[in-house]
């Protein structure tokens, strides 16, 4: 297919893809070429992709950003041609968007480099036709930040045809080279462009009923009614000069964020992680990003307000944050002298691009609350050693004074962090050392750090096989080990996975699992011991994932493992428990607008020296969108999550809960938006909640809250919101 001859002196046409996965630098199965060409307000590309088998082409009308499991065609734009950071655009064959942060990274797994949080307004079209399929991708220059004063770009174009495990690009992107930016094409003549429009107000307005069940104050849960009421709010952005953006918002509203995906969080050791979902933190998180993650916007819960400048001036990144928080001082009962105080949050990035692919950083964190405060300040850096070689790291030092609390005395705590990682990428073989240090007194409250005190060492070591011609497309070893010990010598863990794995088409994967787990516990993490005590556990079982099928794409692992009790009954010490744990996510797509994305969870585990039945945790967890246009979708979310417990075994309590979320959405474009929802909770909680800390009827130094065999409502809402994005 070639443009009308009026056109096509006005169009620049590449092709010849090239095969990454799964033959490393063989031409492409099917021809792909991309025509592009720019105005002053927007740049196109229009991709054609050829195909042999256009029946074998695999397009669902999905919700924007549900189209992993689809054939896609990508472009991904380095506007400042730092070869770092970019943004991705990509289009499955009926058109739906998807939209990404990219940052370049040594993983060959291309998801790492994706941030598919962040959400720009763009147009997209796409149709199969008898020789394969076409899309259209338009993308405004006023969504896009750049140095209005460059005409070349970076650019990489990406097609992916799942049922070959076929990954092309253009220009070719080699496994053995570090990075996918950093093997980027130049896009040429960007001239006499802007993104002239440059101030964007999104305000929102929301009318709710609810009941909910406060429990911010565990000893003094109430329930919060409202009838109909209405609230507003919004966010701004000014972008200056094309590449620096400022973000503010007033009374910011998430009720439109949707429950995070299930993980296993009963008996766990440390804290689990979530990602941020909320908008106002998306775009541009990259510039905040550091080896250590010392900035982690989830633990800001009930904002107010807040401001954010990032961007790029020259080759200096920009990252600057200050927001509110209520929370805490929610958490407080009225009298005390912290009782709905607020804390403050500051976050400052820098970092200076060097040479072609290496940065040196800068970063300080700050939160203010009572009093008492978390200051944190580092340097980072990144060296790109060679086409294969890649060394990370950060050195921090951070200060904490708790809250000024009358009738607790303050602490003070202070110590430094480290991180380093050096990764090798490659064809065959891939390697990975990372080595953390976290001092005794080392705190991180605006980051993400789920233990400190302790020195890690984790090494990752991947070889690879590709035999020609044959139905299995590679074939390799996998070694993991990560070991771990605290400033005081006590050893914390040590963890090692062996697992040899096959590539098949399709793009299914079947790996063995086969390691061995070791837990050290002893007197210093609280428990009645004498002494250390090490929990070694040796396990094996298989992971496999794939889309075998249009309709269906799976993952699956299945472990015959062991586990700690780290909840033992009281006056109880910790055990090694045997353990049966699988985790089963597939989507299922059995018409072109229906999409069910289901997940299962269980984690049953017996007494190792006896047998005995201490717990058993099952989630089930079903998400059905209908897709009726690529704007208009109706979606119910039903979770069920139970604990089974023995009380002669473990102090976990036997808990159920149901959730469930119907949503009616009219999605336009990212920022223009209109949610009608419905959620509802139910717990098997206690109707009289004992009133805690009003009766005495419970102990008030035990903030869990009382179970029952019947279920209470602890959560309903009603609610309507619409947005709208104005661009000037």
């Amino acid at each position: 297919m070639e443009p009308k001859p009026e056109f096509k002196g006005q169009l620049v046409k590449v092709s010849g893809f090239v095969q990454n996965t799964p033959n490393d630098g063989e031409p492409a199965t099917q021809q792909t070429d991309v025509w592009m060409a720019h105005t002053k307000s927007a740049v196109y590309f229009v991709f054609i992709c050829h195909d042999d088998r256009p029946a074998a082409i695999r397009g669902h009308l999905a919700r924007r950003e549900n189209i992993s499991g689809d054939d896609t065609v990508s472009v991904i734009l380095d506007p400042f041609e730092d070869r770092r950071k970019g943004v991705l655009f990509s289009v499955n064959p009926v058109g739906v968007q998807a939209d990404a942060a990219w940052t370049d990274s040594a993983s060959l797994d291309y998801n790492i480099d994706a941030d598919y949080s962040y959400d720009q307004v763009w147009d997209s079209d796409a149709r199969v036709t008898a020789h394969g399929w076409m899309a259209l991708i338009a993308i405004p220059f006023r969504s896009l930040r750049f140095r209005s004063t460059a005409s070349d770009w970076g650019v990489v174009f990406q097609r992916t045809l799942p049922r070959n495990s076929e990954v092309d690009f253009w220009p070719r992107v080699a496994t053995s080279v570090s990075g996918v930016l950093s093997q980027e094409a130049t896009m040429h003549g960007i001239e006499g462009v802007t993104g002239s429009h440059n101030l964007q107000i999104n305000p929102y307005a929301l009318a709710q009923n609810e009941r909910e069940l406060i429990a911010l104050d565990p000893l003094n849960p109430y329930f919060s009614s409202r009838g109909l009421e209405g609230t507003a709010g919004g966010e701004a952005k000014l972008i200056v000069k094309d590449s620096v953006v400022l973000d503010g918002t007033i009374n910011p509203d998430f009720s439109d964020v949707e429950s995070d995906q299930p993980q296993f969080t009963v008996n766990q050791r440390y804290s689990v992680y979530f990602p941020e979902l909320r908008p106002f933190f998306l775009e541009n998180a990259n510039y905040f990003s550091t080896p250590i993650l010392l900035v982690y916007t989830r633990n800001i819960v009930h904002p107010e307000y807040g401001i954010r400048l990032t961007g790029k001036i020259g080759a200096t990144n920009l990252g600057f944050f200050a927001i509110d928080d209520r929370a805490p001082g929610e958490t407080y009962n009225p009298g005390d002298p912290l009782y709905k105080q607020r804390a403050k949050y500051l976050v400052a990035r820098v970092s200076e691009d060097l040479g072609k692919n290496s940065s040196v950083g800068l970063i300080y964190t700050d939160k203010e609350f009572g009093g008492g405060w978390n200051r944190v300040g580092g340097l980072d850096f990144t060296a790109y050693l060679s086409k294969s070689w890649t060394a990370t790291g950060q050195v921090v030092e951070t200060s904490t004074m708790s809250p000024n609390n009358p009738g607790t005395p303050q602490s003070y705590a202070a110590g430094p962090g480290g991180y380093f990682d050096l990764q090798r990428t490659g064809h065959s073989f891939i390697f990975d050392s990372v080595n953390k240090d976290y001092s005794t007194g080392f705190r991180s409250q605006v980051g993400f750090i789920p233990t400190t005190n302790l020195y890690s060492d984790q090494t990752h070591l991947t070889y690879l096989w590709y035999p020609k011609k044959k139905a299995i497309q590679s074939f390799g070893l996998d070694l993991w080990q990560l070991i771990a010990w605290d400033h005081q010598g006590n050893r914390l863990y040590r963890y090692t996975t062996f697992s040899p794995y096959i590539t098949l088409p399709r793009q299914l994967i079947i790996a063995p699992q086969l390691g061995q787990n070791s837990d050290t516990l002893g007197p210093q993490d609280g428990y009645p011991l004498a002494h250390n005590v090490n929990f070694t556990e040796n396990f094996g079982g298989i992971a496999a994932h794939g889309a075998p099928f249009t309709q269906l794409n799976f993952y699956l692992t299945a472990l015959r493992a062991g586990n700690v009790n780290y909840n033992p009954p009281p006056g109880g010490v910790p055990s090694l428990l045997n353990a049966d744990e699988v985790q089963l996510i597939f989507t299922f797509q059995p018409l072109r607008q229906l999409t069910a994305d289901n997940t299962y969870l269980l984690d049953r585990d017996h007494a190792a020296a006896n047998g005995a039945f201490v717990y058993e945790s099952q989630t089930f967890r079903t998400k059905v969108n209908f897709q009726f246009t690529r704007s208009f979708s109706a979606r119910i979310i039903a979770q069920y999550d139970s604990t089974l417990a023995n009380p002669a075994e473990t102090s976990l309590q036997r808990t159920k809960q149901i959730g469930t979320q119907a949503l009616f959405t009219w999605l336009p474009h990212p920022g223009t938006v209109l949610y009608v929802g419905y959620n509802n909770d139910l717990q098997n909680l206690d109707r009289s909640l004992c009133n805690r800390g009003l009766t005495g009827a419970c102990d008030p130094t035990n903030p869990v809250p009382p179970r029952s065999n019947e279920y209470l409502n602890d959560g309903k809402q009603f609610f309507v919101k619409f947005s709208y994005l104005f661009r000037f």
